[in-house]
């Protein structure tokens, strides 16, 4: 009896065994297919698998298919497998039915749509630094799955670490997994992950999602019905390159409404305060015509009133929106009167065109409208009551020349003995005016900290060094993130002939790492 029951049990380990190194061994989805590229009338499928296999994919207008293509291996990457299928000779706004499937695995049935068949309408979303918190992600995308939009556009800052395989599996694909498998899905270049800190020049962010484009040169231009979208790379403010790339491509486009994209702002009020290209590329934007750039870095919502120069009535005026709201944690909102509206919220945007009309939206993770804004165009003319609404870029450019500047992280900690001695470096290249000058301590940092006003004129064009001394006056704490307590906050106010007005600083932040 014990012998049988040694055999009994013997046979069944060896079963349960074999059964788990099968499993170990099975093929699977690592990643789900996910749907890119949507030129003209064509698509391209991708996923990843545990091996090596010989996919096919399935695809027609009925859920028989009718027509087969088999994959191409793009890549591997961390024993993973890369591949994809371009279909193409698809018809606009016709339903395709589609299935990825191998001789062990096969992925559920899904769907996609090239365009619309109408070229005058076009849905689409725009969401930016999704990263980090991938049950807020999840929530927007269970948000854009109910719009079904033609198209997904996203400003970067998808992952928090672009170099780790794991954060584009946890951060990522899988929130979005439901989504990308019959929405298009197309993306501007984030520093999370490009920069040498959290990225990897965006080696895997081309990997999946540009897998035939330069990882160092990532620009470029999409055509969706009536709709032109350039796609900037935030690592080249002054590239010569870019730049001639951008006019040409501009100037090839016939599409009623032009869009560009592009991870850091040029004006941005809350948040980092950052001025991406200001002395470049907002004048690019206006020569050019386009319609809204849209730009995250800042995890917020800053919608502005549409900017052109006060000194050329007749220019074209850009909307500017920064939508870093996507799942990253918050980061805080500046009102100005330049801002239509502002708010610290996960969210994300809907756009909808129809003939000579656009309408955006910005919704919570509920769906809830935050903020709406809809104005035509009608060869080539704005609406006058939206360019009712313009603001002078003029000072917002005096503004950026001391917002990211009194914002910087600081290098030392003020003591009380002690100071922190940074040197603000302002620069008015391309203001016309003189601006007289004050830098001081912001209320809530008055009696906390001491430093004495500095007051200057900065002349037209030129460029000028102001070094600070900030002593502390009491015991300091730093959290492990570079927070400082009590709150240190600088304010720059600032008069020319024209405008008069102050700039309110980040909180100032302690390089802890």
């Amino acid at each position: 009896m014990n012998k049988y029951n040694r055999s009994v049990k013997h046979f069944i380990m060896t079963i349960v065994l074999l059964w788990f190194m099968l499993s170990i061994n099975a093929q699977s989805f690592t990643i789900d297919p996910y749907l890119a590229n949507p030129v003209n009338h064509s698509i391209t499928i991708r996923w990843e698998s545990s091996s090596k296999a010989n996919f096919l994919v399935k695809y027609g207008n009925t859920e028989s298919f009718g027509k087969s293509k088999p994959a191409n291996f793009i890549a591997e990457k961390e024993s993973r497998y890369l591949y994809e299928v371009n279909i193409d000779k698809l018809l606009k706004g016709r339903k395709y039915f589609y299935k990825v499937s191998s001789e062990d695995i096969s992925s559920k049935l899904s769907s996609f749509k090239v365009g619309t068949k109408n070229s005058n309408t076009l849905s689409f979303v725009v969401l930016g630094d999704s990263r980090s918190k991938p049950h807020i992600f999840k929530a927007i995308a269970d948000q854009i799955n109910k719009i079904d939009p033609a198209v997904i556009i996203a400003n970067g800052d998808l992952v928090a670490k672009g170099g780790s395989y794991k954060n584009w599996q946890s951060q990522f694909f899988t929130p979005i997994k439901d989504i990308t498998n019959h929405i298009p899905f197309i993306t501007a270049v984030g520093d999370h992950e490009s920069d040498n800190v959290d990225g990897d020049e965006a080696t895997l962010f081309t990997h999946f999602l540009f897998p035939h484009k330069d990882n160092l040169k990532l620009w470029f231009s999409y055509d969706f019905n009536d709709a032109h979208f350039v796609f900037l790379d935030w690592r080249y403010p002054d590239s010569k390159e870019m730049i001639e790339w951008f006019k040409k491509d501009m100037h090839n486009s016939d599409k009623k409404w032009k869009f560009v994209v592009m991870h850091r702002p040029s004006y941005n009020l809350g948040g980092h305060r950052v001025a991406w290209g200001r002395n470049v590329w907002p004048e690019l934007f206006m020569n050019h015509k386009i319609d809204i750039v849209f730009s995250g870095h800042s995890h917020l919502y800053e919608r502005f009133y549409p900017i052109r120069p006060l000194s050329q009535a007749d220019s074209w005026a850009v909307t500017y929106i920064t939508t870093g709201g996507a799942g990253a944690s918050l980061y805080e909102a500046i009102q100005h009167s330049s801002l239509a509206y502002t708010e610290s919220i996960n969210h994300f945007l809907k756009v909808q065109l129809k003939n000579n009309q656009i309408e955006l939206k910005a919704l919570d993770v509920n769906g809830k409208v935050l903020d709406s804004i809809s104005w035509s165009k009608n060869k080539g003319i704005v609406s006058p009551e939206y360019l009712a609404t313009v603001t002078a870029q003029e000072e917002l450019d005096i503004i950026n020349v001391f917002n990211a500047e009194i914002s910087k992280r600081m290098e030392r900690l003020p003591m009380v003995e002690i100071p922190y001695e940074p040197v603000l470096k302002l620069s008015s290249l391309k203001i016309n005016e003189d601006i007289e000058f004050t830098i001081r301590l912001a209320k809530e940092s008055e009696g906390k900290y001491e430093m004495q006003p500095v007051s200057g004129i900065l002349k037209a064009n030129t460029k000028l060094d102001i070094p600070l001394k900030i002593f502390g006056k009491s015991t300091l704490t730093v959290s492990k993130w570079g927070d400082l307590s009590p709150v240190l906050r600088l304010i720059a106010e600032y008069e020319t002939k024209t405008f008069k007005g102050n700039v309110t600083g980040k909180v100032l932040e302690y390089i802890a790492w």
